[in-house]
């Protein structure tokens, strides 16, 4: 080996223990913030779980199998709140090893730029929105899961063994959260059709295929789901079995668009910021002004401005309060409002992505939308709170650091060419 090739090997070791020296600080402030939030706010579902604790002689995974039968198809989840909710200083080791795991496809998701990832998981996964269970068990419940999901989905291809375990044993872990089952089956179903013709990648497809789908039947059929629905019903939504479906999908609506366009989070400024960026860069005057309208829009709604987005808001409090979806032209104008709001979107993502991932990036946009309106068909889906949104956030914010990368591509052309 000449010293040239010496040289290089030595900068890409240096590279790759500056990336993980990097993840593991993030790791450990991202990942601290839950243990600090369980101090300073209501524990809320701890308490609970405690008791539960010594009802079970510490017994975690005799719990998480009655809580099966009784209440969770979430099996492992549960046990692992329960454990946590015990531990609780064993939970910050785990949730910074779990944000490990999470920004460890950094460098698939932004090539250019991996350190992006890093910044953007407190703006998209804001520890502010996983308490309303209480720090621990929302975190466990939910992001706990989602961050071995995106690891096990980027490296499920991994070329050494002990990677494709890990990476399959956390995608079994991941799907026991329902909404979490849906989105990898979606997005396996997507790489099966696409890759179809890699024999490697379509065995290892279709097996994680039926491993998402189990997960889904596993929460249809589950005892302890049935049990849960029937006391939600009664606690949370009465009204909620007198409901059609397309009613159901309605209210979805309704309450997905307010959350996005009139709740106003964080990450959905910093998705359409980048998008408003990138229209400009590409001097596309469609998407830059669409782009735009949707940021104005949801601006003047945070400023509290008197516009559609206000109308459409006070309609979906009004659903929220009767707990019914009424056939008038209200209810359907405000849906099909939401709904050119989606279309909107996924047509600047359409325009502004590269040729070869238009279909990727709309599709993982619409896995996102579809994994939060699935709390349509559950009668918590006002008492859900903001956790629910989980499958959008992680689907935009692989979206916008996709787009962050195109556009540091085309600054640094712009400037070479300067």
């Amino acid at each position: 080996m000449g010293k040239y090739e010496c040289y290089c090997l030595r900068e890409k070791m240096k590279s790759k223990s500056r990336f993980y020296c990097y993840i593991l600080i993030i790791s450990i402030l991202y990942g601290f913030q839950y243990y600090i939030n369980n101090k300073i706010t209501p524990v809320g579902d701890q308490t609970a779980f405690l008791n539960y604790a010594k009802e079970f002689h510490h017994n975690y995974l005799e719990f998480g199998i009655n809580r099966y039968l009784t209440w969770s198809s979430r099996l492992l989840i549960e046990s692992a709140t329960l454990f946590f909710s015990v531990h609780d200083k064993l939970f910050i080791i785990a949730s910074i090893i779990a944000s490990f795991f999470l920004l460890l496809p950094s460098k698939k998701i932004c090539p250019n730029l991996p350190w992006i990832p890093g910044l953007f998981i407190f703006i998209f996964l804001p520890a502010s929105e996983f308490l309303s269970a209480g720090s621990i068990p929302t975190y466990i419940n939910y992001v706990f899961p989602a961050s071995f999901l995106l690891f096990s989905l980027y490296y499920r291809y991994s070329d050494k063994w002990w990677v494709q375990c890990l990476a399959f044993l956390s995608f079994v872990f991941a799907i026991m959260n329902e909404q979490l089952a849906v989105y990898a089956f979606l997005w396996i179903v997507f790489e099966l059709i696409r890759d179809w013709k890699v024999i490697t990648f379509r065995y290892r497809n279709i097996l994680y295929g039926l491993v998402s789908l189990t997960g889904i039947l596993s929460a249809k059929f589950s005892p302890g789901n049935t049990l849960r629905f029937e006391k939600n019903v009664e606690s949370w939504f009465p009204n909620f079995v007198h409901l059609n479906p397309f009613q159901k999908i309605g209210l979805g609506i309704l309450e997905t668009g307010d959350g996005i366009f009139s709740v106003s989070f964080g990450f959905i400024f910093v998705f359409l910021i980048v998008l408003v960026v990138l229209s400009f860069y590409k001097k596309n005057f469609i998407s830059l002004i669409l782009s735009s309208f949707t940021l104005f829009a949801i601006l003047s709604q945070k400023f509290e401005w008197r516009n559609i987005l206000f109308t459409l808001s006070s309609v979906s409090k009004v659903a929220r309060e009767s707990g019914t979806f009424d056939y008038n032209v209200v209810y359907f104008g405000a849906v099909i409002y939401n709904i050119v709001l989606f279309m909107i979107l996924m047509y600047s993502l359409w325009t502004l992505s590269k040729v070869s991932d238009r279909l990727w990036i709309i599709y993982l946009f619409g896995i996102g939308l579809i994994g939060r309106l699935l709390i349509s068909f559950s009668p918590t889906l006002y008492a859900s709170s903001t956790r629910t949104y989980l499958p959008i956030m992680l689907s935009l914010f692989i979206i916008t650091c996709y787009f962050l990368n195109d556009i540091y591509i085309h600054f640094k052309r712009s400037k070479a060419i300067k």
